[in-house]
């Protein structure tokens, strides 16, 4: 299931890429489209769980919850969505895919380890595949916004890291509790911020929203999205480590790539076959030891079926 649910979630968040293209052309505010999205997302789980009877009282007013909900969701996709005014959305591919990298330095210097060589150098080598894959739609005039947009997502990708190695935290604290639950508080509260945030600077009208262009990318992003993506993501976090699940960044690039050629007619060029060699091999050297690990859980869990049967 590790495997299988690891290979969903970089399939939907492939997908995304373009949903969020759809909804943006559609003339609907970026930010304000997030927010309900999260928001959204995040009501309909709890309701959710609330019609199972769950108490969910204890997540309510938990400045944890909230706090991972400001790194993961809000700072996350507030600078990735403004950046994208000034940088190609092939660089803000490339700048994303620094998350791992951030997650996993992060995660070393809190436990005081030092890092693998094998693992750091499998996970640049998948970062190089996301370069070449992005590459035909990086060039761009550089400018102080373009700068100021570079950092943005850099600092983004840093409250990604934060608020991942934050929900592994909170997820192995409450073991009994379902990801989806705690994910669904953590959608929530990061799309309040960012509904704030719109209607500050933004100035959303209600209308945009009046068209089916306008609404099927927001319902695709709520259930598919944030309720299935980002759902499984902490599952994953869960059952996992913070590094594994966040690799989806170098991998979902290369499918929003190829789903670009076969829906939007975008070309693919030899450098970028290259790229998605160099990307899945990157990040099955630095997940190998995840990999062979619930591997070998299987063929335990399979050898124990096989002896009560």
């Amino acid at each position: 299931m590790i495997i299988i649910n690891y290979i969903f979630i970089c399939i939907i968040f492939g997908t995304t890429f373009l949903a969020i293209k759809f909804g943006i052309e559609s003339g609907v505010s970026p930010l304000f489209s997030a927010g309900i999205r999260f928001t959204l997302a995040g009501l309909i789980v709890i309701l959710y769980f609330l019609l199972k009877g769950v108490n969910v009282r204890k997540f309510i007013f938990s400045k944890r919850i909230m706090y991972i909900g400001f790194c993961l969701t809000f700072m996350t996709f507030s600078t990735l969505y403004w950046a994208e005014q000034y940088i190609t959305s092939g660089l803000a591919a490339v700048l994303s895919a620094t998350g791992p990298m951030m997650i996993l330095l992060f995660q070393l210097r809190r436990n005081n380890k030092g890092i693998e060589r094998k693992q750091l150098i499998a996970l640049l080598m998948a970062f190089a595949g996301v370069i070449f894959v992005c590459l035909p739609g990086i060039s761009q005039h550089v400018s102080y916004l373009w700068v100021a947009a570079c950092i943005a997502v850099l600092l983004g990708e840093a409250f990604y890291g934060f608020g991942s190695i934050s929900s592994k935290e909170i997820l192995t604290e409450y073991s009994t509790v379902s990801p989806f639950l705690i994910n669904a508080f953590q959608m929530l509260y990061g799309g309040i911020f960012l509904l704030l945030v719109s209607f500050l600077l933004e100035k959303p009208k209600i209308e945009s929203l009046s068209s089916w262009d306008a609404v099927w990318p927001i319902l695709y992003l709520v259930f598919i999205g944030s309720i299935g993506g980002h759902g499984l993501y902490s599952w994953l976090l869960s059952k996992t480590n913070p590094v594994f699940p966040s690799t989806w960044l170098y991998v979902s690039p290369l499918i929003a790539s190829v789903l670009g050629y076969f829906v939007m007619d975008e070309p693919i060029k030899p450098i970028m076959a290259v790229g998605g060699i160099l990307i899945l091999s990157g990040v099955f050297i630095a997940n190998w030891s995840t990999f062979s690990m619930y591997r070998k859980q299987g063929r335990l869990l399979k050898k124990e079926v096989n002896i009560s049967k």
